[in-house]
């Protein structure tokens, strides 16, 4: 579960909270208080910063948390909408957030003790999560792909431009 908060979402909750009158009975012990002032927090913190599910696959990489998901989907959404300042700054943020979190995750290696941890955790960083990197799909090779790509990135229509007049024809040839 992830609760994004954005500074329109702040701003309207401060501005209910300053509003807000919490009022406890004094007939009820301090459990009962407790557990009213409780519920009053999860329902503020439930109608100003709805929970969002996010899920993040072993298949992810160590540093992808539902944070970092929530990031980079917001960034590709504004990439999208041709919003390229927002996404790249967004996405300075969660350069920001990997490398701190990688740099974490590789702290707690003694390189002068055990040099075969410090390498197999440089060849999980290059290599992703994944282990069976050449897995083949039945059907499909290199040829077939090949021909699909050429046919869905060939223009029918295409005429080539005229040259210019200052354009040597082809036909000729340099010589010494």
């Amino acid at each position: 579960m992830f609760r994004r908060i954005s500074p329109t979402q702040h701003a309207l909750f401060l501005q209910y909270a300053s509003q807000l009158m919490i009022e406890f009975p004094d007939s009820q012990d301090a459990q009962a208080n407790f557990n009213h002032l409780y519920s009053t927090m999860q329902d503020l913190l439930d109608r100003f910063y709805p929970e969002r599910e996010i899920t993040v696959t072993s298949s992810d990489p160590h540093y992808v948390t539902p944070a970092v998901k929530a990031m980079l989907r917001r960034k590709n959404r504004l990439m999208r909408a041709g919003r390229c300042e927002e996404a790249s700054a967004l996405a300075v943020r969660i350069r920001q957030i990997i490398v701190r979190k990688s740099s974490k995750w590789l702290r707690r290696i003694d390189i002068r003790k055990n040099a075969k941890d410090a390498w197999s955790k440089v060849r999980e960083v290059i290599r992703g999560t994944q282990r069976n990197s050449d897995c083949q799909v039945e059907g499909i090779t290199a040829q077939i792909l090949n021909d699909h790509y050429a046919a869905i990135s060939t223009d029918t229509d295409y005429l080539p431009p005229v040259p210019k007049q200052t354009v040597m024809a082809q036909t000729n040839h340099i010589t010494n």
